[in-house]
């Protein structure tokens, strides 16, 4: 790892991530990767308490002031603050803040698609897959993270790692809980689109699907004990 990277590293140390990687996204199309090959991607944990409070209240509703809408806005402002010290450091670099995302035209509100989810980074980051809830599953924090991209051309270190498989299985616990019906219980592959996995018109954003699913699961109660 270069001092570039170490800098990096602990400013979001700094900054109470949960964990950090960066991303070779050369090989994605120009219109994805906006001609910059790297990525760093950051991730942030939600408060086991506060998943243990959603799955214990079944008529939960999902606000713009809790904790998960929360973790997301502060997820995205860490993004922007990195993006100023690549750039005032002389490197391109572009946050994909939500923020970032809406004055760049990067996100289509029709569609619900952003031109490079931060899924497809984190996949290839080797950190995680994703789960049949069209949610980023690591073995750490289960679907319980918000996460955040900055695309730059900054002569990071980078690893390459191998895409992990879905760890799904039989399991269809995020389908069976969701009171749309909004997924189908297909098992992801890098050949699966979304709207095979979830439709993203019938989802009402209630976060069953997250906090059920047995990783999630297995992180609360693991944090839940220690305290």
């Amino acid at each position: 790892m270069n001092s570039l990277n170490k800098e990096i590293e602990q400013q979001l140390i700094n900054e109470n991530t949960d964990f950090i990687r960066f991303v070779d996204i050369s090989t994605l199309d120009i219109q994805q990767n906006q001609g910059l090959p790297y990525a760093i991607l950051i991730g942030i944990a939600l408060n086991p308490q506060f998943i243990k409070a959603v799955h214990d209240s079944p008529d939960y509703v999902h606000t713009l002031s809790d904790e998960y809408a929360q973790v997301e806005k502060r997820v995205g402002l860490i993004a922007d603050k990195l993006t100023d010290l690549l750039v005032r450091k002389g490197y391109k670099a572009l946050s994909q803040s939500d923020n970032a995302l809406i004055t760049e035209n990067a996100f289509d509100f029709a569609t619900k698609t952003s031109v490079l989810p931060h899924k497809t980074i984190a996949v290839l980051s080797g950190n995680g897959y994703i789960g049949k809830n069209n949610l980023f599953i690591t073995a750490e924090y289960g679907a319980a993270q918000c996460l955040g991209t900055v695309l730059t051309n900054a002569p990071l270190s980078i690893m390459k790692h191998e895409i992990k498989p879905s760890q799904c299985g039989n399991c269809n616990i995020c389908k069976n809980v969701c009171p749309q019906k909004a997924l189908n219980g297909v098992r992801w592959d890098i050949n699966v689109s979304r709207n095979e996995i979830v439709n993203v018109y019938a989802c009402v954003a209630c976060l069953k699907c997250l906090v059920y699913c047995p990783k999630t699961q297995a992180y609360m109660k693991r944090y839940i004990t220690m305290k």
